[in-house]
């Protein structure tokens, strides 16, 4: 099943206009020379590590909100 919960599974890509940008920054930064293919996996996952650390922040949030003394 996919994300979702739907059953449908959805392919997300970068860009080619991001893939490049993402290549020259890991290239400048850290001297690492990535494949297109390499550079779309690490935009994905570097994607899914900042949607994760958003949606926990907000858990976080709303728990703190939630705990707190009504006036």
């Amino acid at each position: 099943m996919g994300l979702n919960g739907t059953g449908y599974t959805f392919k997300m890509r970068l860009s080619q206009e991001r893939i490049k940008a993402l290549q020259k920054l890991l290239k400048e930064h850290f001297g690492l020379d990535y494949t297109d293919e390499e550079a779309q996996q690490a935009g994905l996952a570097i994607m899914r590590f900042v949607v994760a650390k958003e949606m926990r922040s907000q858990e976080l949030q709303k728990k703190s909100t939630d705990n707190k003394p009504k006036s």
